[in-house]
Order: C-alpha cells, then sequence, then structure tokens
C-alpha cells in the first residue's frame, strides 16, 4: 500500500523557533522568556490566519519541556519534540474551540489540570480559535487561567483577538502575528521547490505570495495544488488556469486604458473575467496589488529603486501612474479595495465592477479641490463687464456719453445700482454673459460633482 501524501504545509511546518518565518519579535520574546525562566502562566497569540499562531504555540510547548532545550531553542528531535510536533504528546492537550465552545467542554478539559505531567516538565493547554468560545465557557477558564498550578501554563490563539473579553485579556501575555511579507513567502516557496525538485516558471512563486495575502500556509497549499495540476515544471499560465489570476501585462493594460477614460476597455475586461468564470475578487485583489505600486512609484517621484518590479514594466507602469496622479491613484486604490469588498455578497457582482471600471476611468480627467478652488478664485478676480455696458459702450459715442450728476449717483447706489463715472448706470439685476474663465471654473466644477 501506497504510503499515505503528506500536504506540503504539514510536511514543512516549523519544528524550532529557528524555522518560522516572518515573526522575529514573537521569536525573540520567547527564546528569552524560557532562557531567563521569566515564562508566564498564559500566553495568547493573535494575527491572520497562516502566519504560525498554532506552530509557535507547538514551538513553545516543545521548548517548555525538551530536556535537550539550549538558550530557549527545542532541539526538534527527541521523542518529546516529535510527539508534541505529531499532535500525541500526553503532556500537551490541544483544543479547538470551534467545534468545544461549550462550558462543559471547558469544564472537562480542565478537570485533569491538578494532574502532574507524566514526563515534562508543565501540562500545557493549546487552545485554537479561542475566541468562539461561549461566555460561560471564558467564565469557567477565567479562575484557573489566573492562578493556574505551577506545572501548567495556557496558550490561546485566535485570529479576532477584539471578541476576547477584557477580563481575559489582562491575564496573559498577548503576541500579535504580522503578515508574512511577499519577499519572505517568496524564499520559502523557492526552498521548497528546491526541496522537492520542482522547478517553477519564471515570476510564479511571486503570484502565488501576491494572492496569498500574507499567508504562508496559504501560499503553501496554493503551491501544492499548483504541482498536482501541473506536475513538477508549473508556471504563472498553469496559476492562471488553477486559480483565475489574469497576468500582470493585462492587468496593467487595464489601468492604462482607464486612466486615458477608454471605459469601453473596462467593460470588456470585466465581461472577459465573468465569461470566463475568473475569482472576481481574485482579480480585484491583484489590481489593488498593483495600483499600490503605481502609488509606491508616483510618491517616490518615479524612482523605482526597492520595488520588484521588471525593468520592461518600468516605462509603462510609469506612464499610468503620471496620468493618475498620486491623488488618484489613491482614489482608484480606495475604490478597488470597496469593490472587492462588496463583490462577495452583491446581488449583482457584474454590474457592480462594472461601475466602478466606469468610475475609474473619469479619473484621469477629475480636478482636486485645491485646483478647483484656485480657479474659481481667479475667476473672481478677473475683471469683466456687463453685457449691457457693453451694448452701451458700442453703441454710443465718446462725446455724447451721458453723464452722471452727483446727486443721480447717490440714487443709484441706494437703488442698488452701480454707478461708473463717465457712463450711464446700470442695474446690477441685469443679465450679463459670463466670461471664459467663469465658464471654465463652472465646467470643472461640474465635472468635480458629477453634475449636469
Amino acid at each position: 500500500m501506497a504510503e499515505a501524501y503528506t500536504v506540503l504545509a504539514r510536511k514543512y511546518r516549523p519544528r524550532r523557533f529557528a524555522d518560522l518565518i516572518g515573526q522575529p519579535h514573537v521569536v525573540e520574546a520567547l527564546r528569552n522568556a524560557i532562557a531567563t525562566n521569566r515564562v508566564a502562566q498564559a500566553f495568547l497569540f493573535t494575527g491572520s490566519r497562516g502566519t504560525g499562531k498554532t506552530s509557535s504555540a507547538r514551538i513553545l510547548a516543545s521548548a517548555l519541556n525538551c530536556p535537550n532545550a539550549k538558550a530557549g531553542e527545542p532541539c526538534g528531535e527527541c521523542p518529546s519534540c516529535a510527539d508534541i510536533a505529531r499532535g500525541e504528546d500526553l503532556d500537551v492537550m490541544e483544543m479547538d474551540a470551534a467545534s468545544n465552545s461549550r462550558v462543559d467542554d471547558i469544564r472537562e478539559r480542565l478537570a485533569g489540570v491538578d494532574t502532574r505531567p507524566s514526563r515534562g516538565r508543565y501540562r500545557i493547554f493549546i487552545i485554537d480559535e479561542v475566541h468562539m468560545l461561549s461566555t460561560s465557557a471564558f467564565n469557567a477558564l477565567l479562575k484557573t487561567l489566573e492562578e493556574p498550578p505551577p506545572h501548567v501554563k495556557f496558550i490561546l490563539a485566535t485570529t479576532n483577538p477584539e471578541k476576547i473579553p477584557e477580563t481575559i485579556l489582562s491575564r496573559v501575555q498577548r503576541y500579535d502575528f504580522r503578515r508574512v511579507t511577499i519577499a519572505e513567502i517568496v524564499a520559502r516557496l523557492e526552498e521548497i521547490c528546491a526541496a522537492e525538485k520542482i522547478q517553477p516558471g519564471p515570476g510564479l512563486t511571486r503570484a502565488i505570495a501576491e494572492i496569498s495575502e500574507g499567508g504562508l500556509r496559504d501560499a503553501q497549499g496554493r503551491l501544492d495544488q499548483l504541482i498536482a495540476f501541473a506536475g513538477d515544471q508549473p508556471t504563472v499560465e498553469h496559476a492562471e488556469k488553477v486559480f483565475g489570476l489574469v497576468s500582470r501585462p493585462r492587468l496593467v493594460e487595464l489601468l492604462e486604458a482607464l486612466s486615458r477614460g477608454d471605459a469601453r476597455h473596462g467593460l470588456l475586461f470585466a465581461e472577459e473575467v465573468f465569461d470566463a468564470g475568473k475569482d472576481v475578487a481574485e482579480v480585484l485583489g491583484s489590481l489593488v496589488a498593483l495600483t499600490r505600486l503605481l502609488m509606491l512609484l508616483a510618491a517616490s517621484g518615479g524612482d523605482a529603486k526597492g520595488l520588484d518590479l521588471a525593468t520592461d514594466e518600468v516605462p509603462q507602469l510609469h506612464k499610468v501612474a503620471d496620468k493618475f496622479g498620486l491623488t488618484g491613484l489613491v482614489y482608484v486604490a480606495e475604490m478597488l479595495s470597496d469593490c472587492r469588498q462588496r463583490v462577495r455578497r452583491a446581488a449583482f457582482p457584474r454590474v457592480m465592477v462594472e461601475a466602478a471600471f466606469i468610475k475609474l476611468s473619469m479619473v484621469g480627467s477629475l480636478e482636486t479641490l485645491g485646483a478647483l478652488t484656485q480657479r474659481l478664485d481667479e475667476a473672481a478676480d478677473s475683471p469683466h463687464e456687463t453685457a449691457a455696458s457693453k451694448k452701451s459702450d458700442s453703441s454710443t459715442p465718446d462725446a455724447s456719453v451721458k453723464h452722471v450728476s452727483h446727486n443721480e449717483g447717490q440714487s443709484a447706489v441706494s437703488a442698488g445700482t452701480k454707478s461708473v463715472p463717465g457712463k450711464t448706470a446700470v442695474s446690477s439685476d441685469a443679465q450679463r454673459t459670463p466670461s471664459e474663465s467663469e465658464r471654465a471654473a463652472v465646467e470643472a466644477v461640474k465635472r468635480k460633482f458629477g453634475s449636469r
């Protein structure tokens, strides 16, 4: 019988702090706590999915019970470390709060809290997704968590710390796990490919890293799926088929078309995505990531150093970034992010995406509020004449201009008219033709606020 296959996420799961990717602040703090024997009675690991919370909990449990631990680092090879890695150690109790959220479940687990460890120094309780516990279960856990027996340690893990009562948060040491960077994910995937003798195509590992949103486990799972589909030589084209991705050149082409006001291109792109059955949220996520690169390019004054961009991409990205401008790119990023969040639960997602692309095609013609204000100020300060005064000037010779007396001028002012020496007083209520600058300012305001 063939040996059971182990997925890459489990096969390459870290077993020592040195193997943990992207969490140096957590690693250093836990190592020092163990080395100096200043280990708290309870820990809380928080962060998004796939960042190493549960793996860190097992590594911490191994370090506390490993007989060969050095400088806060478990050996990873002794029977204790091997059993903890497999989830089979009798001294380490793992519990999934998502499926054991009742108060009776917690009481059952805590029933043996006074029992001494069978092999190691500590009995360790790991509660994953602890935010799923009921209020009664939290209350049952509260007292034991605050004052456990000397041989007991608690490690809680959650993706939603805001759902945990303050009474629990005040009794634990909290460690926040950050999202793993794209560069760190790419480096790890390349290490795995080398170990598995996989030859990924150019740009494949980066494409997987970008759609994994900082979750290393997600990236490993996607690589595993892609290898199953394409064999030992997967490419970006395979990833586009499996995950519904759109290549970077196509996304750049779309933004370039929208930057010059080509709404039709956006509608055709949306039609292609929906008709091909691609994951619209993933495509919008790729657009958001690309817009972020454009913002960085625009904010740095066009300097592409430090940005992970291909040399042949830079000129076209420069063109798109200059057309939108930094303010416009911020608007584009916000619009795409909002659309991505709403598209999964929208009744008509296609219409929502099409409307978003049409709006984005108008960004290039918008002006900033400061520029509009300046133009309005210039229009207000520019000299102008009324239509009636222009007619009077053109029909009345200079020699026969009617002069206004002092008393007549005073009467005109009191009646709400404008009296000009050497010319006939004209009522302020008279109709006049707006100047060219005024008309331009009004049209700019209409474009800005969508008035027709």
